[in-house]
């Protein structure tokens, strides 16, 4: 038998879309979210580097789900000619 959510579960749940970046340096995959700083993975491909960060913002959103209020970063594309 499954059991569905709580009324006031449902009501503490909410998407938030947020930006996650993989550079690659010195042969590791280091991923972040610009605008949670401190929220960050390392590791040897960008798969596992994606699904480590994720791990890691869910156990932040289980600690303290208001530490989850990400910050407004502007991302835009340049061009630039060389």
């Amino acid at each position: 038998m499954t059991s569905s959510p709580s009324p006031a579960s449902s009501r503490l749940r909410r998407d938030i879309r947020i930006h996650i970046v993989v550079e690659r340096h010195d042969g590791w995959y280091v991923a972040y979210v610009p605008e949670l700083p401190g929220v960050h993975s390392q590791e040897r491909t960008p798969r596992a580097a994606r699904a480590n960060l994720m791990a890691a913002l869910r156990e932040l959103v289980a600690m303290d789900p208001r530490a989850v209020r990400p910050r407004p970063v502007r991302v835009e594309k340049l061009r630039l000619h060389v």
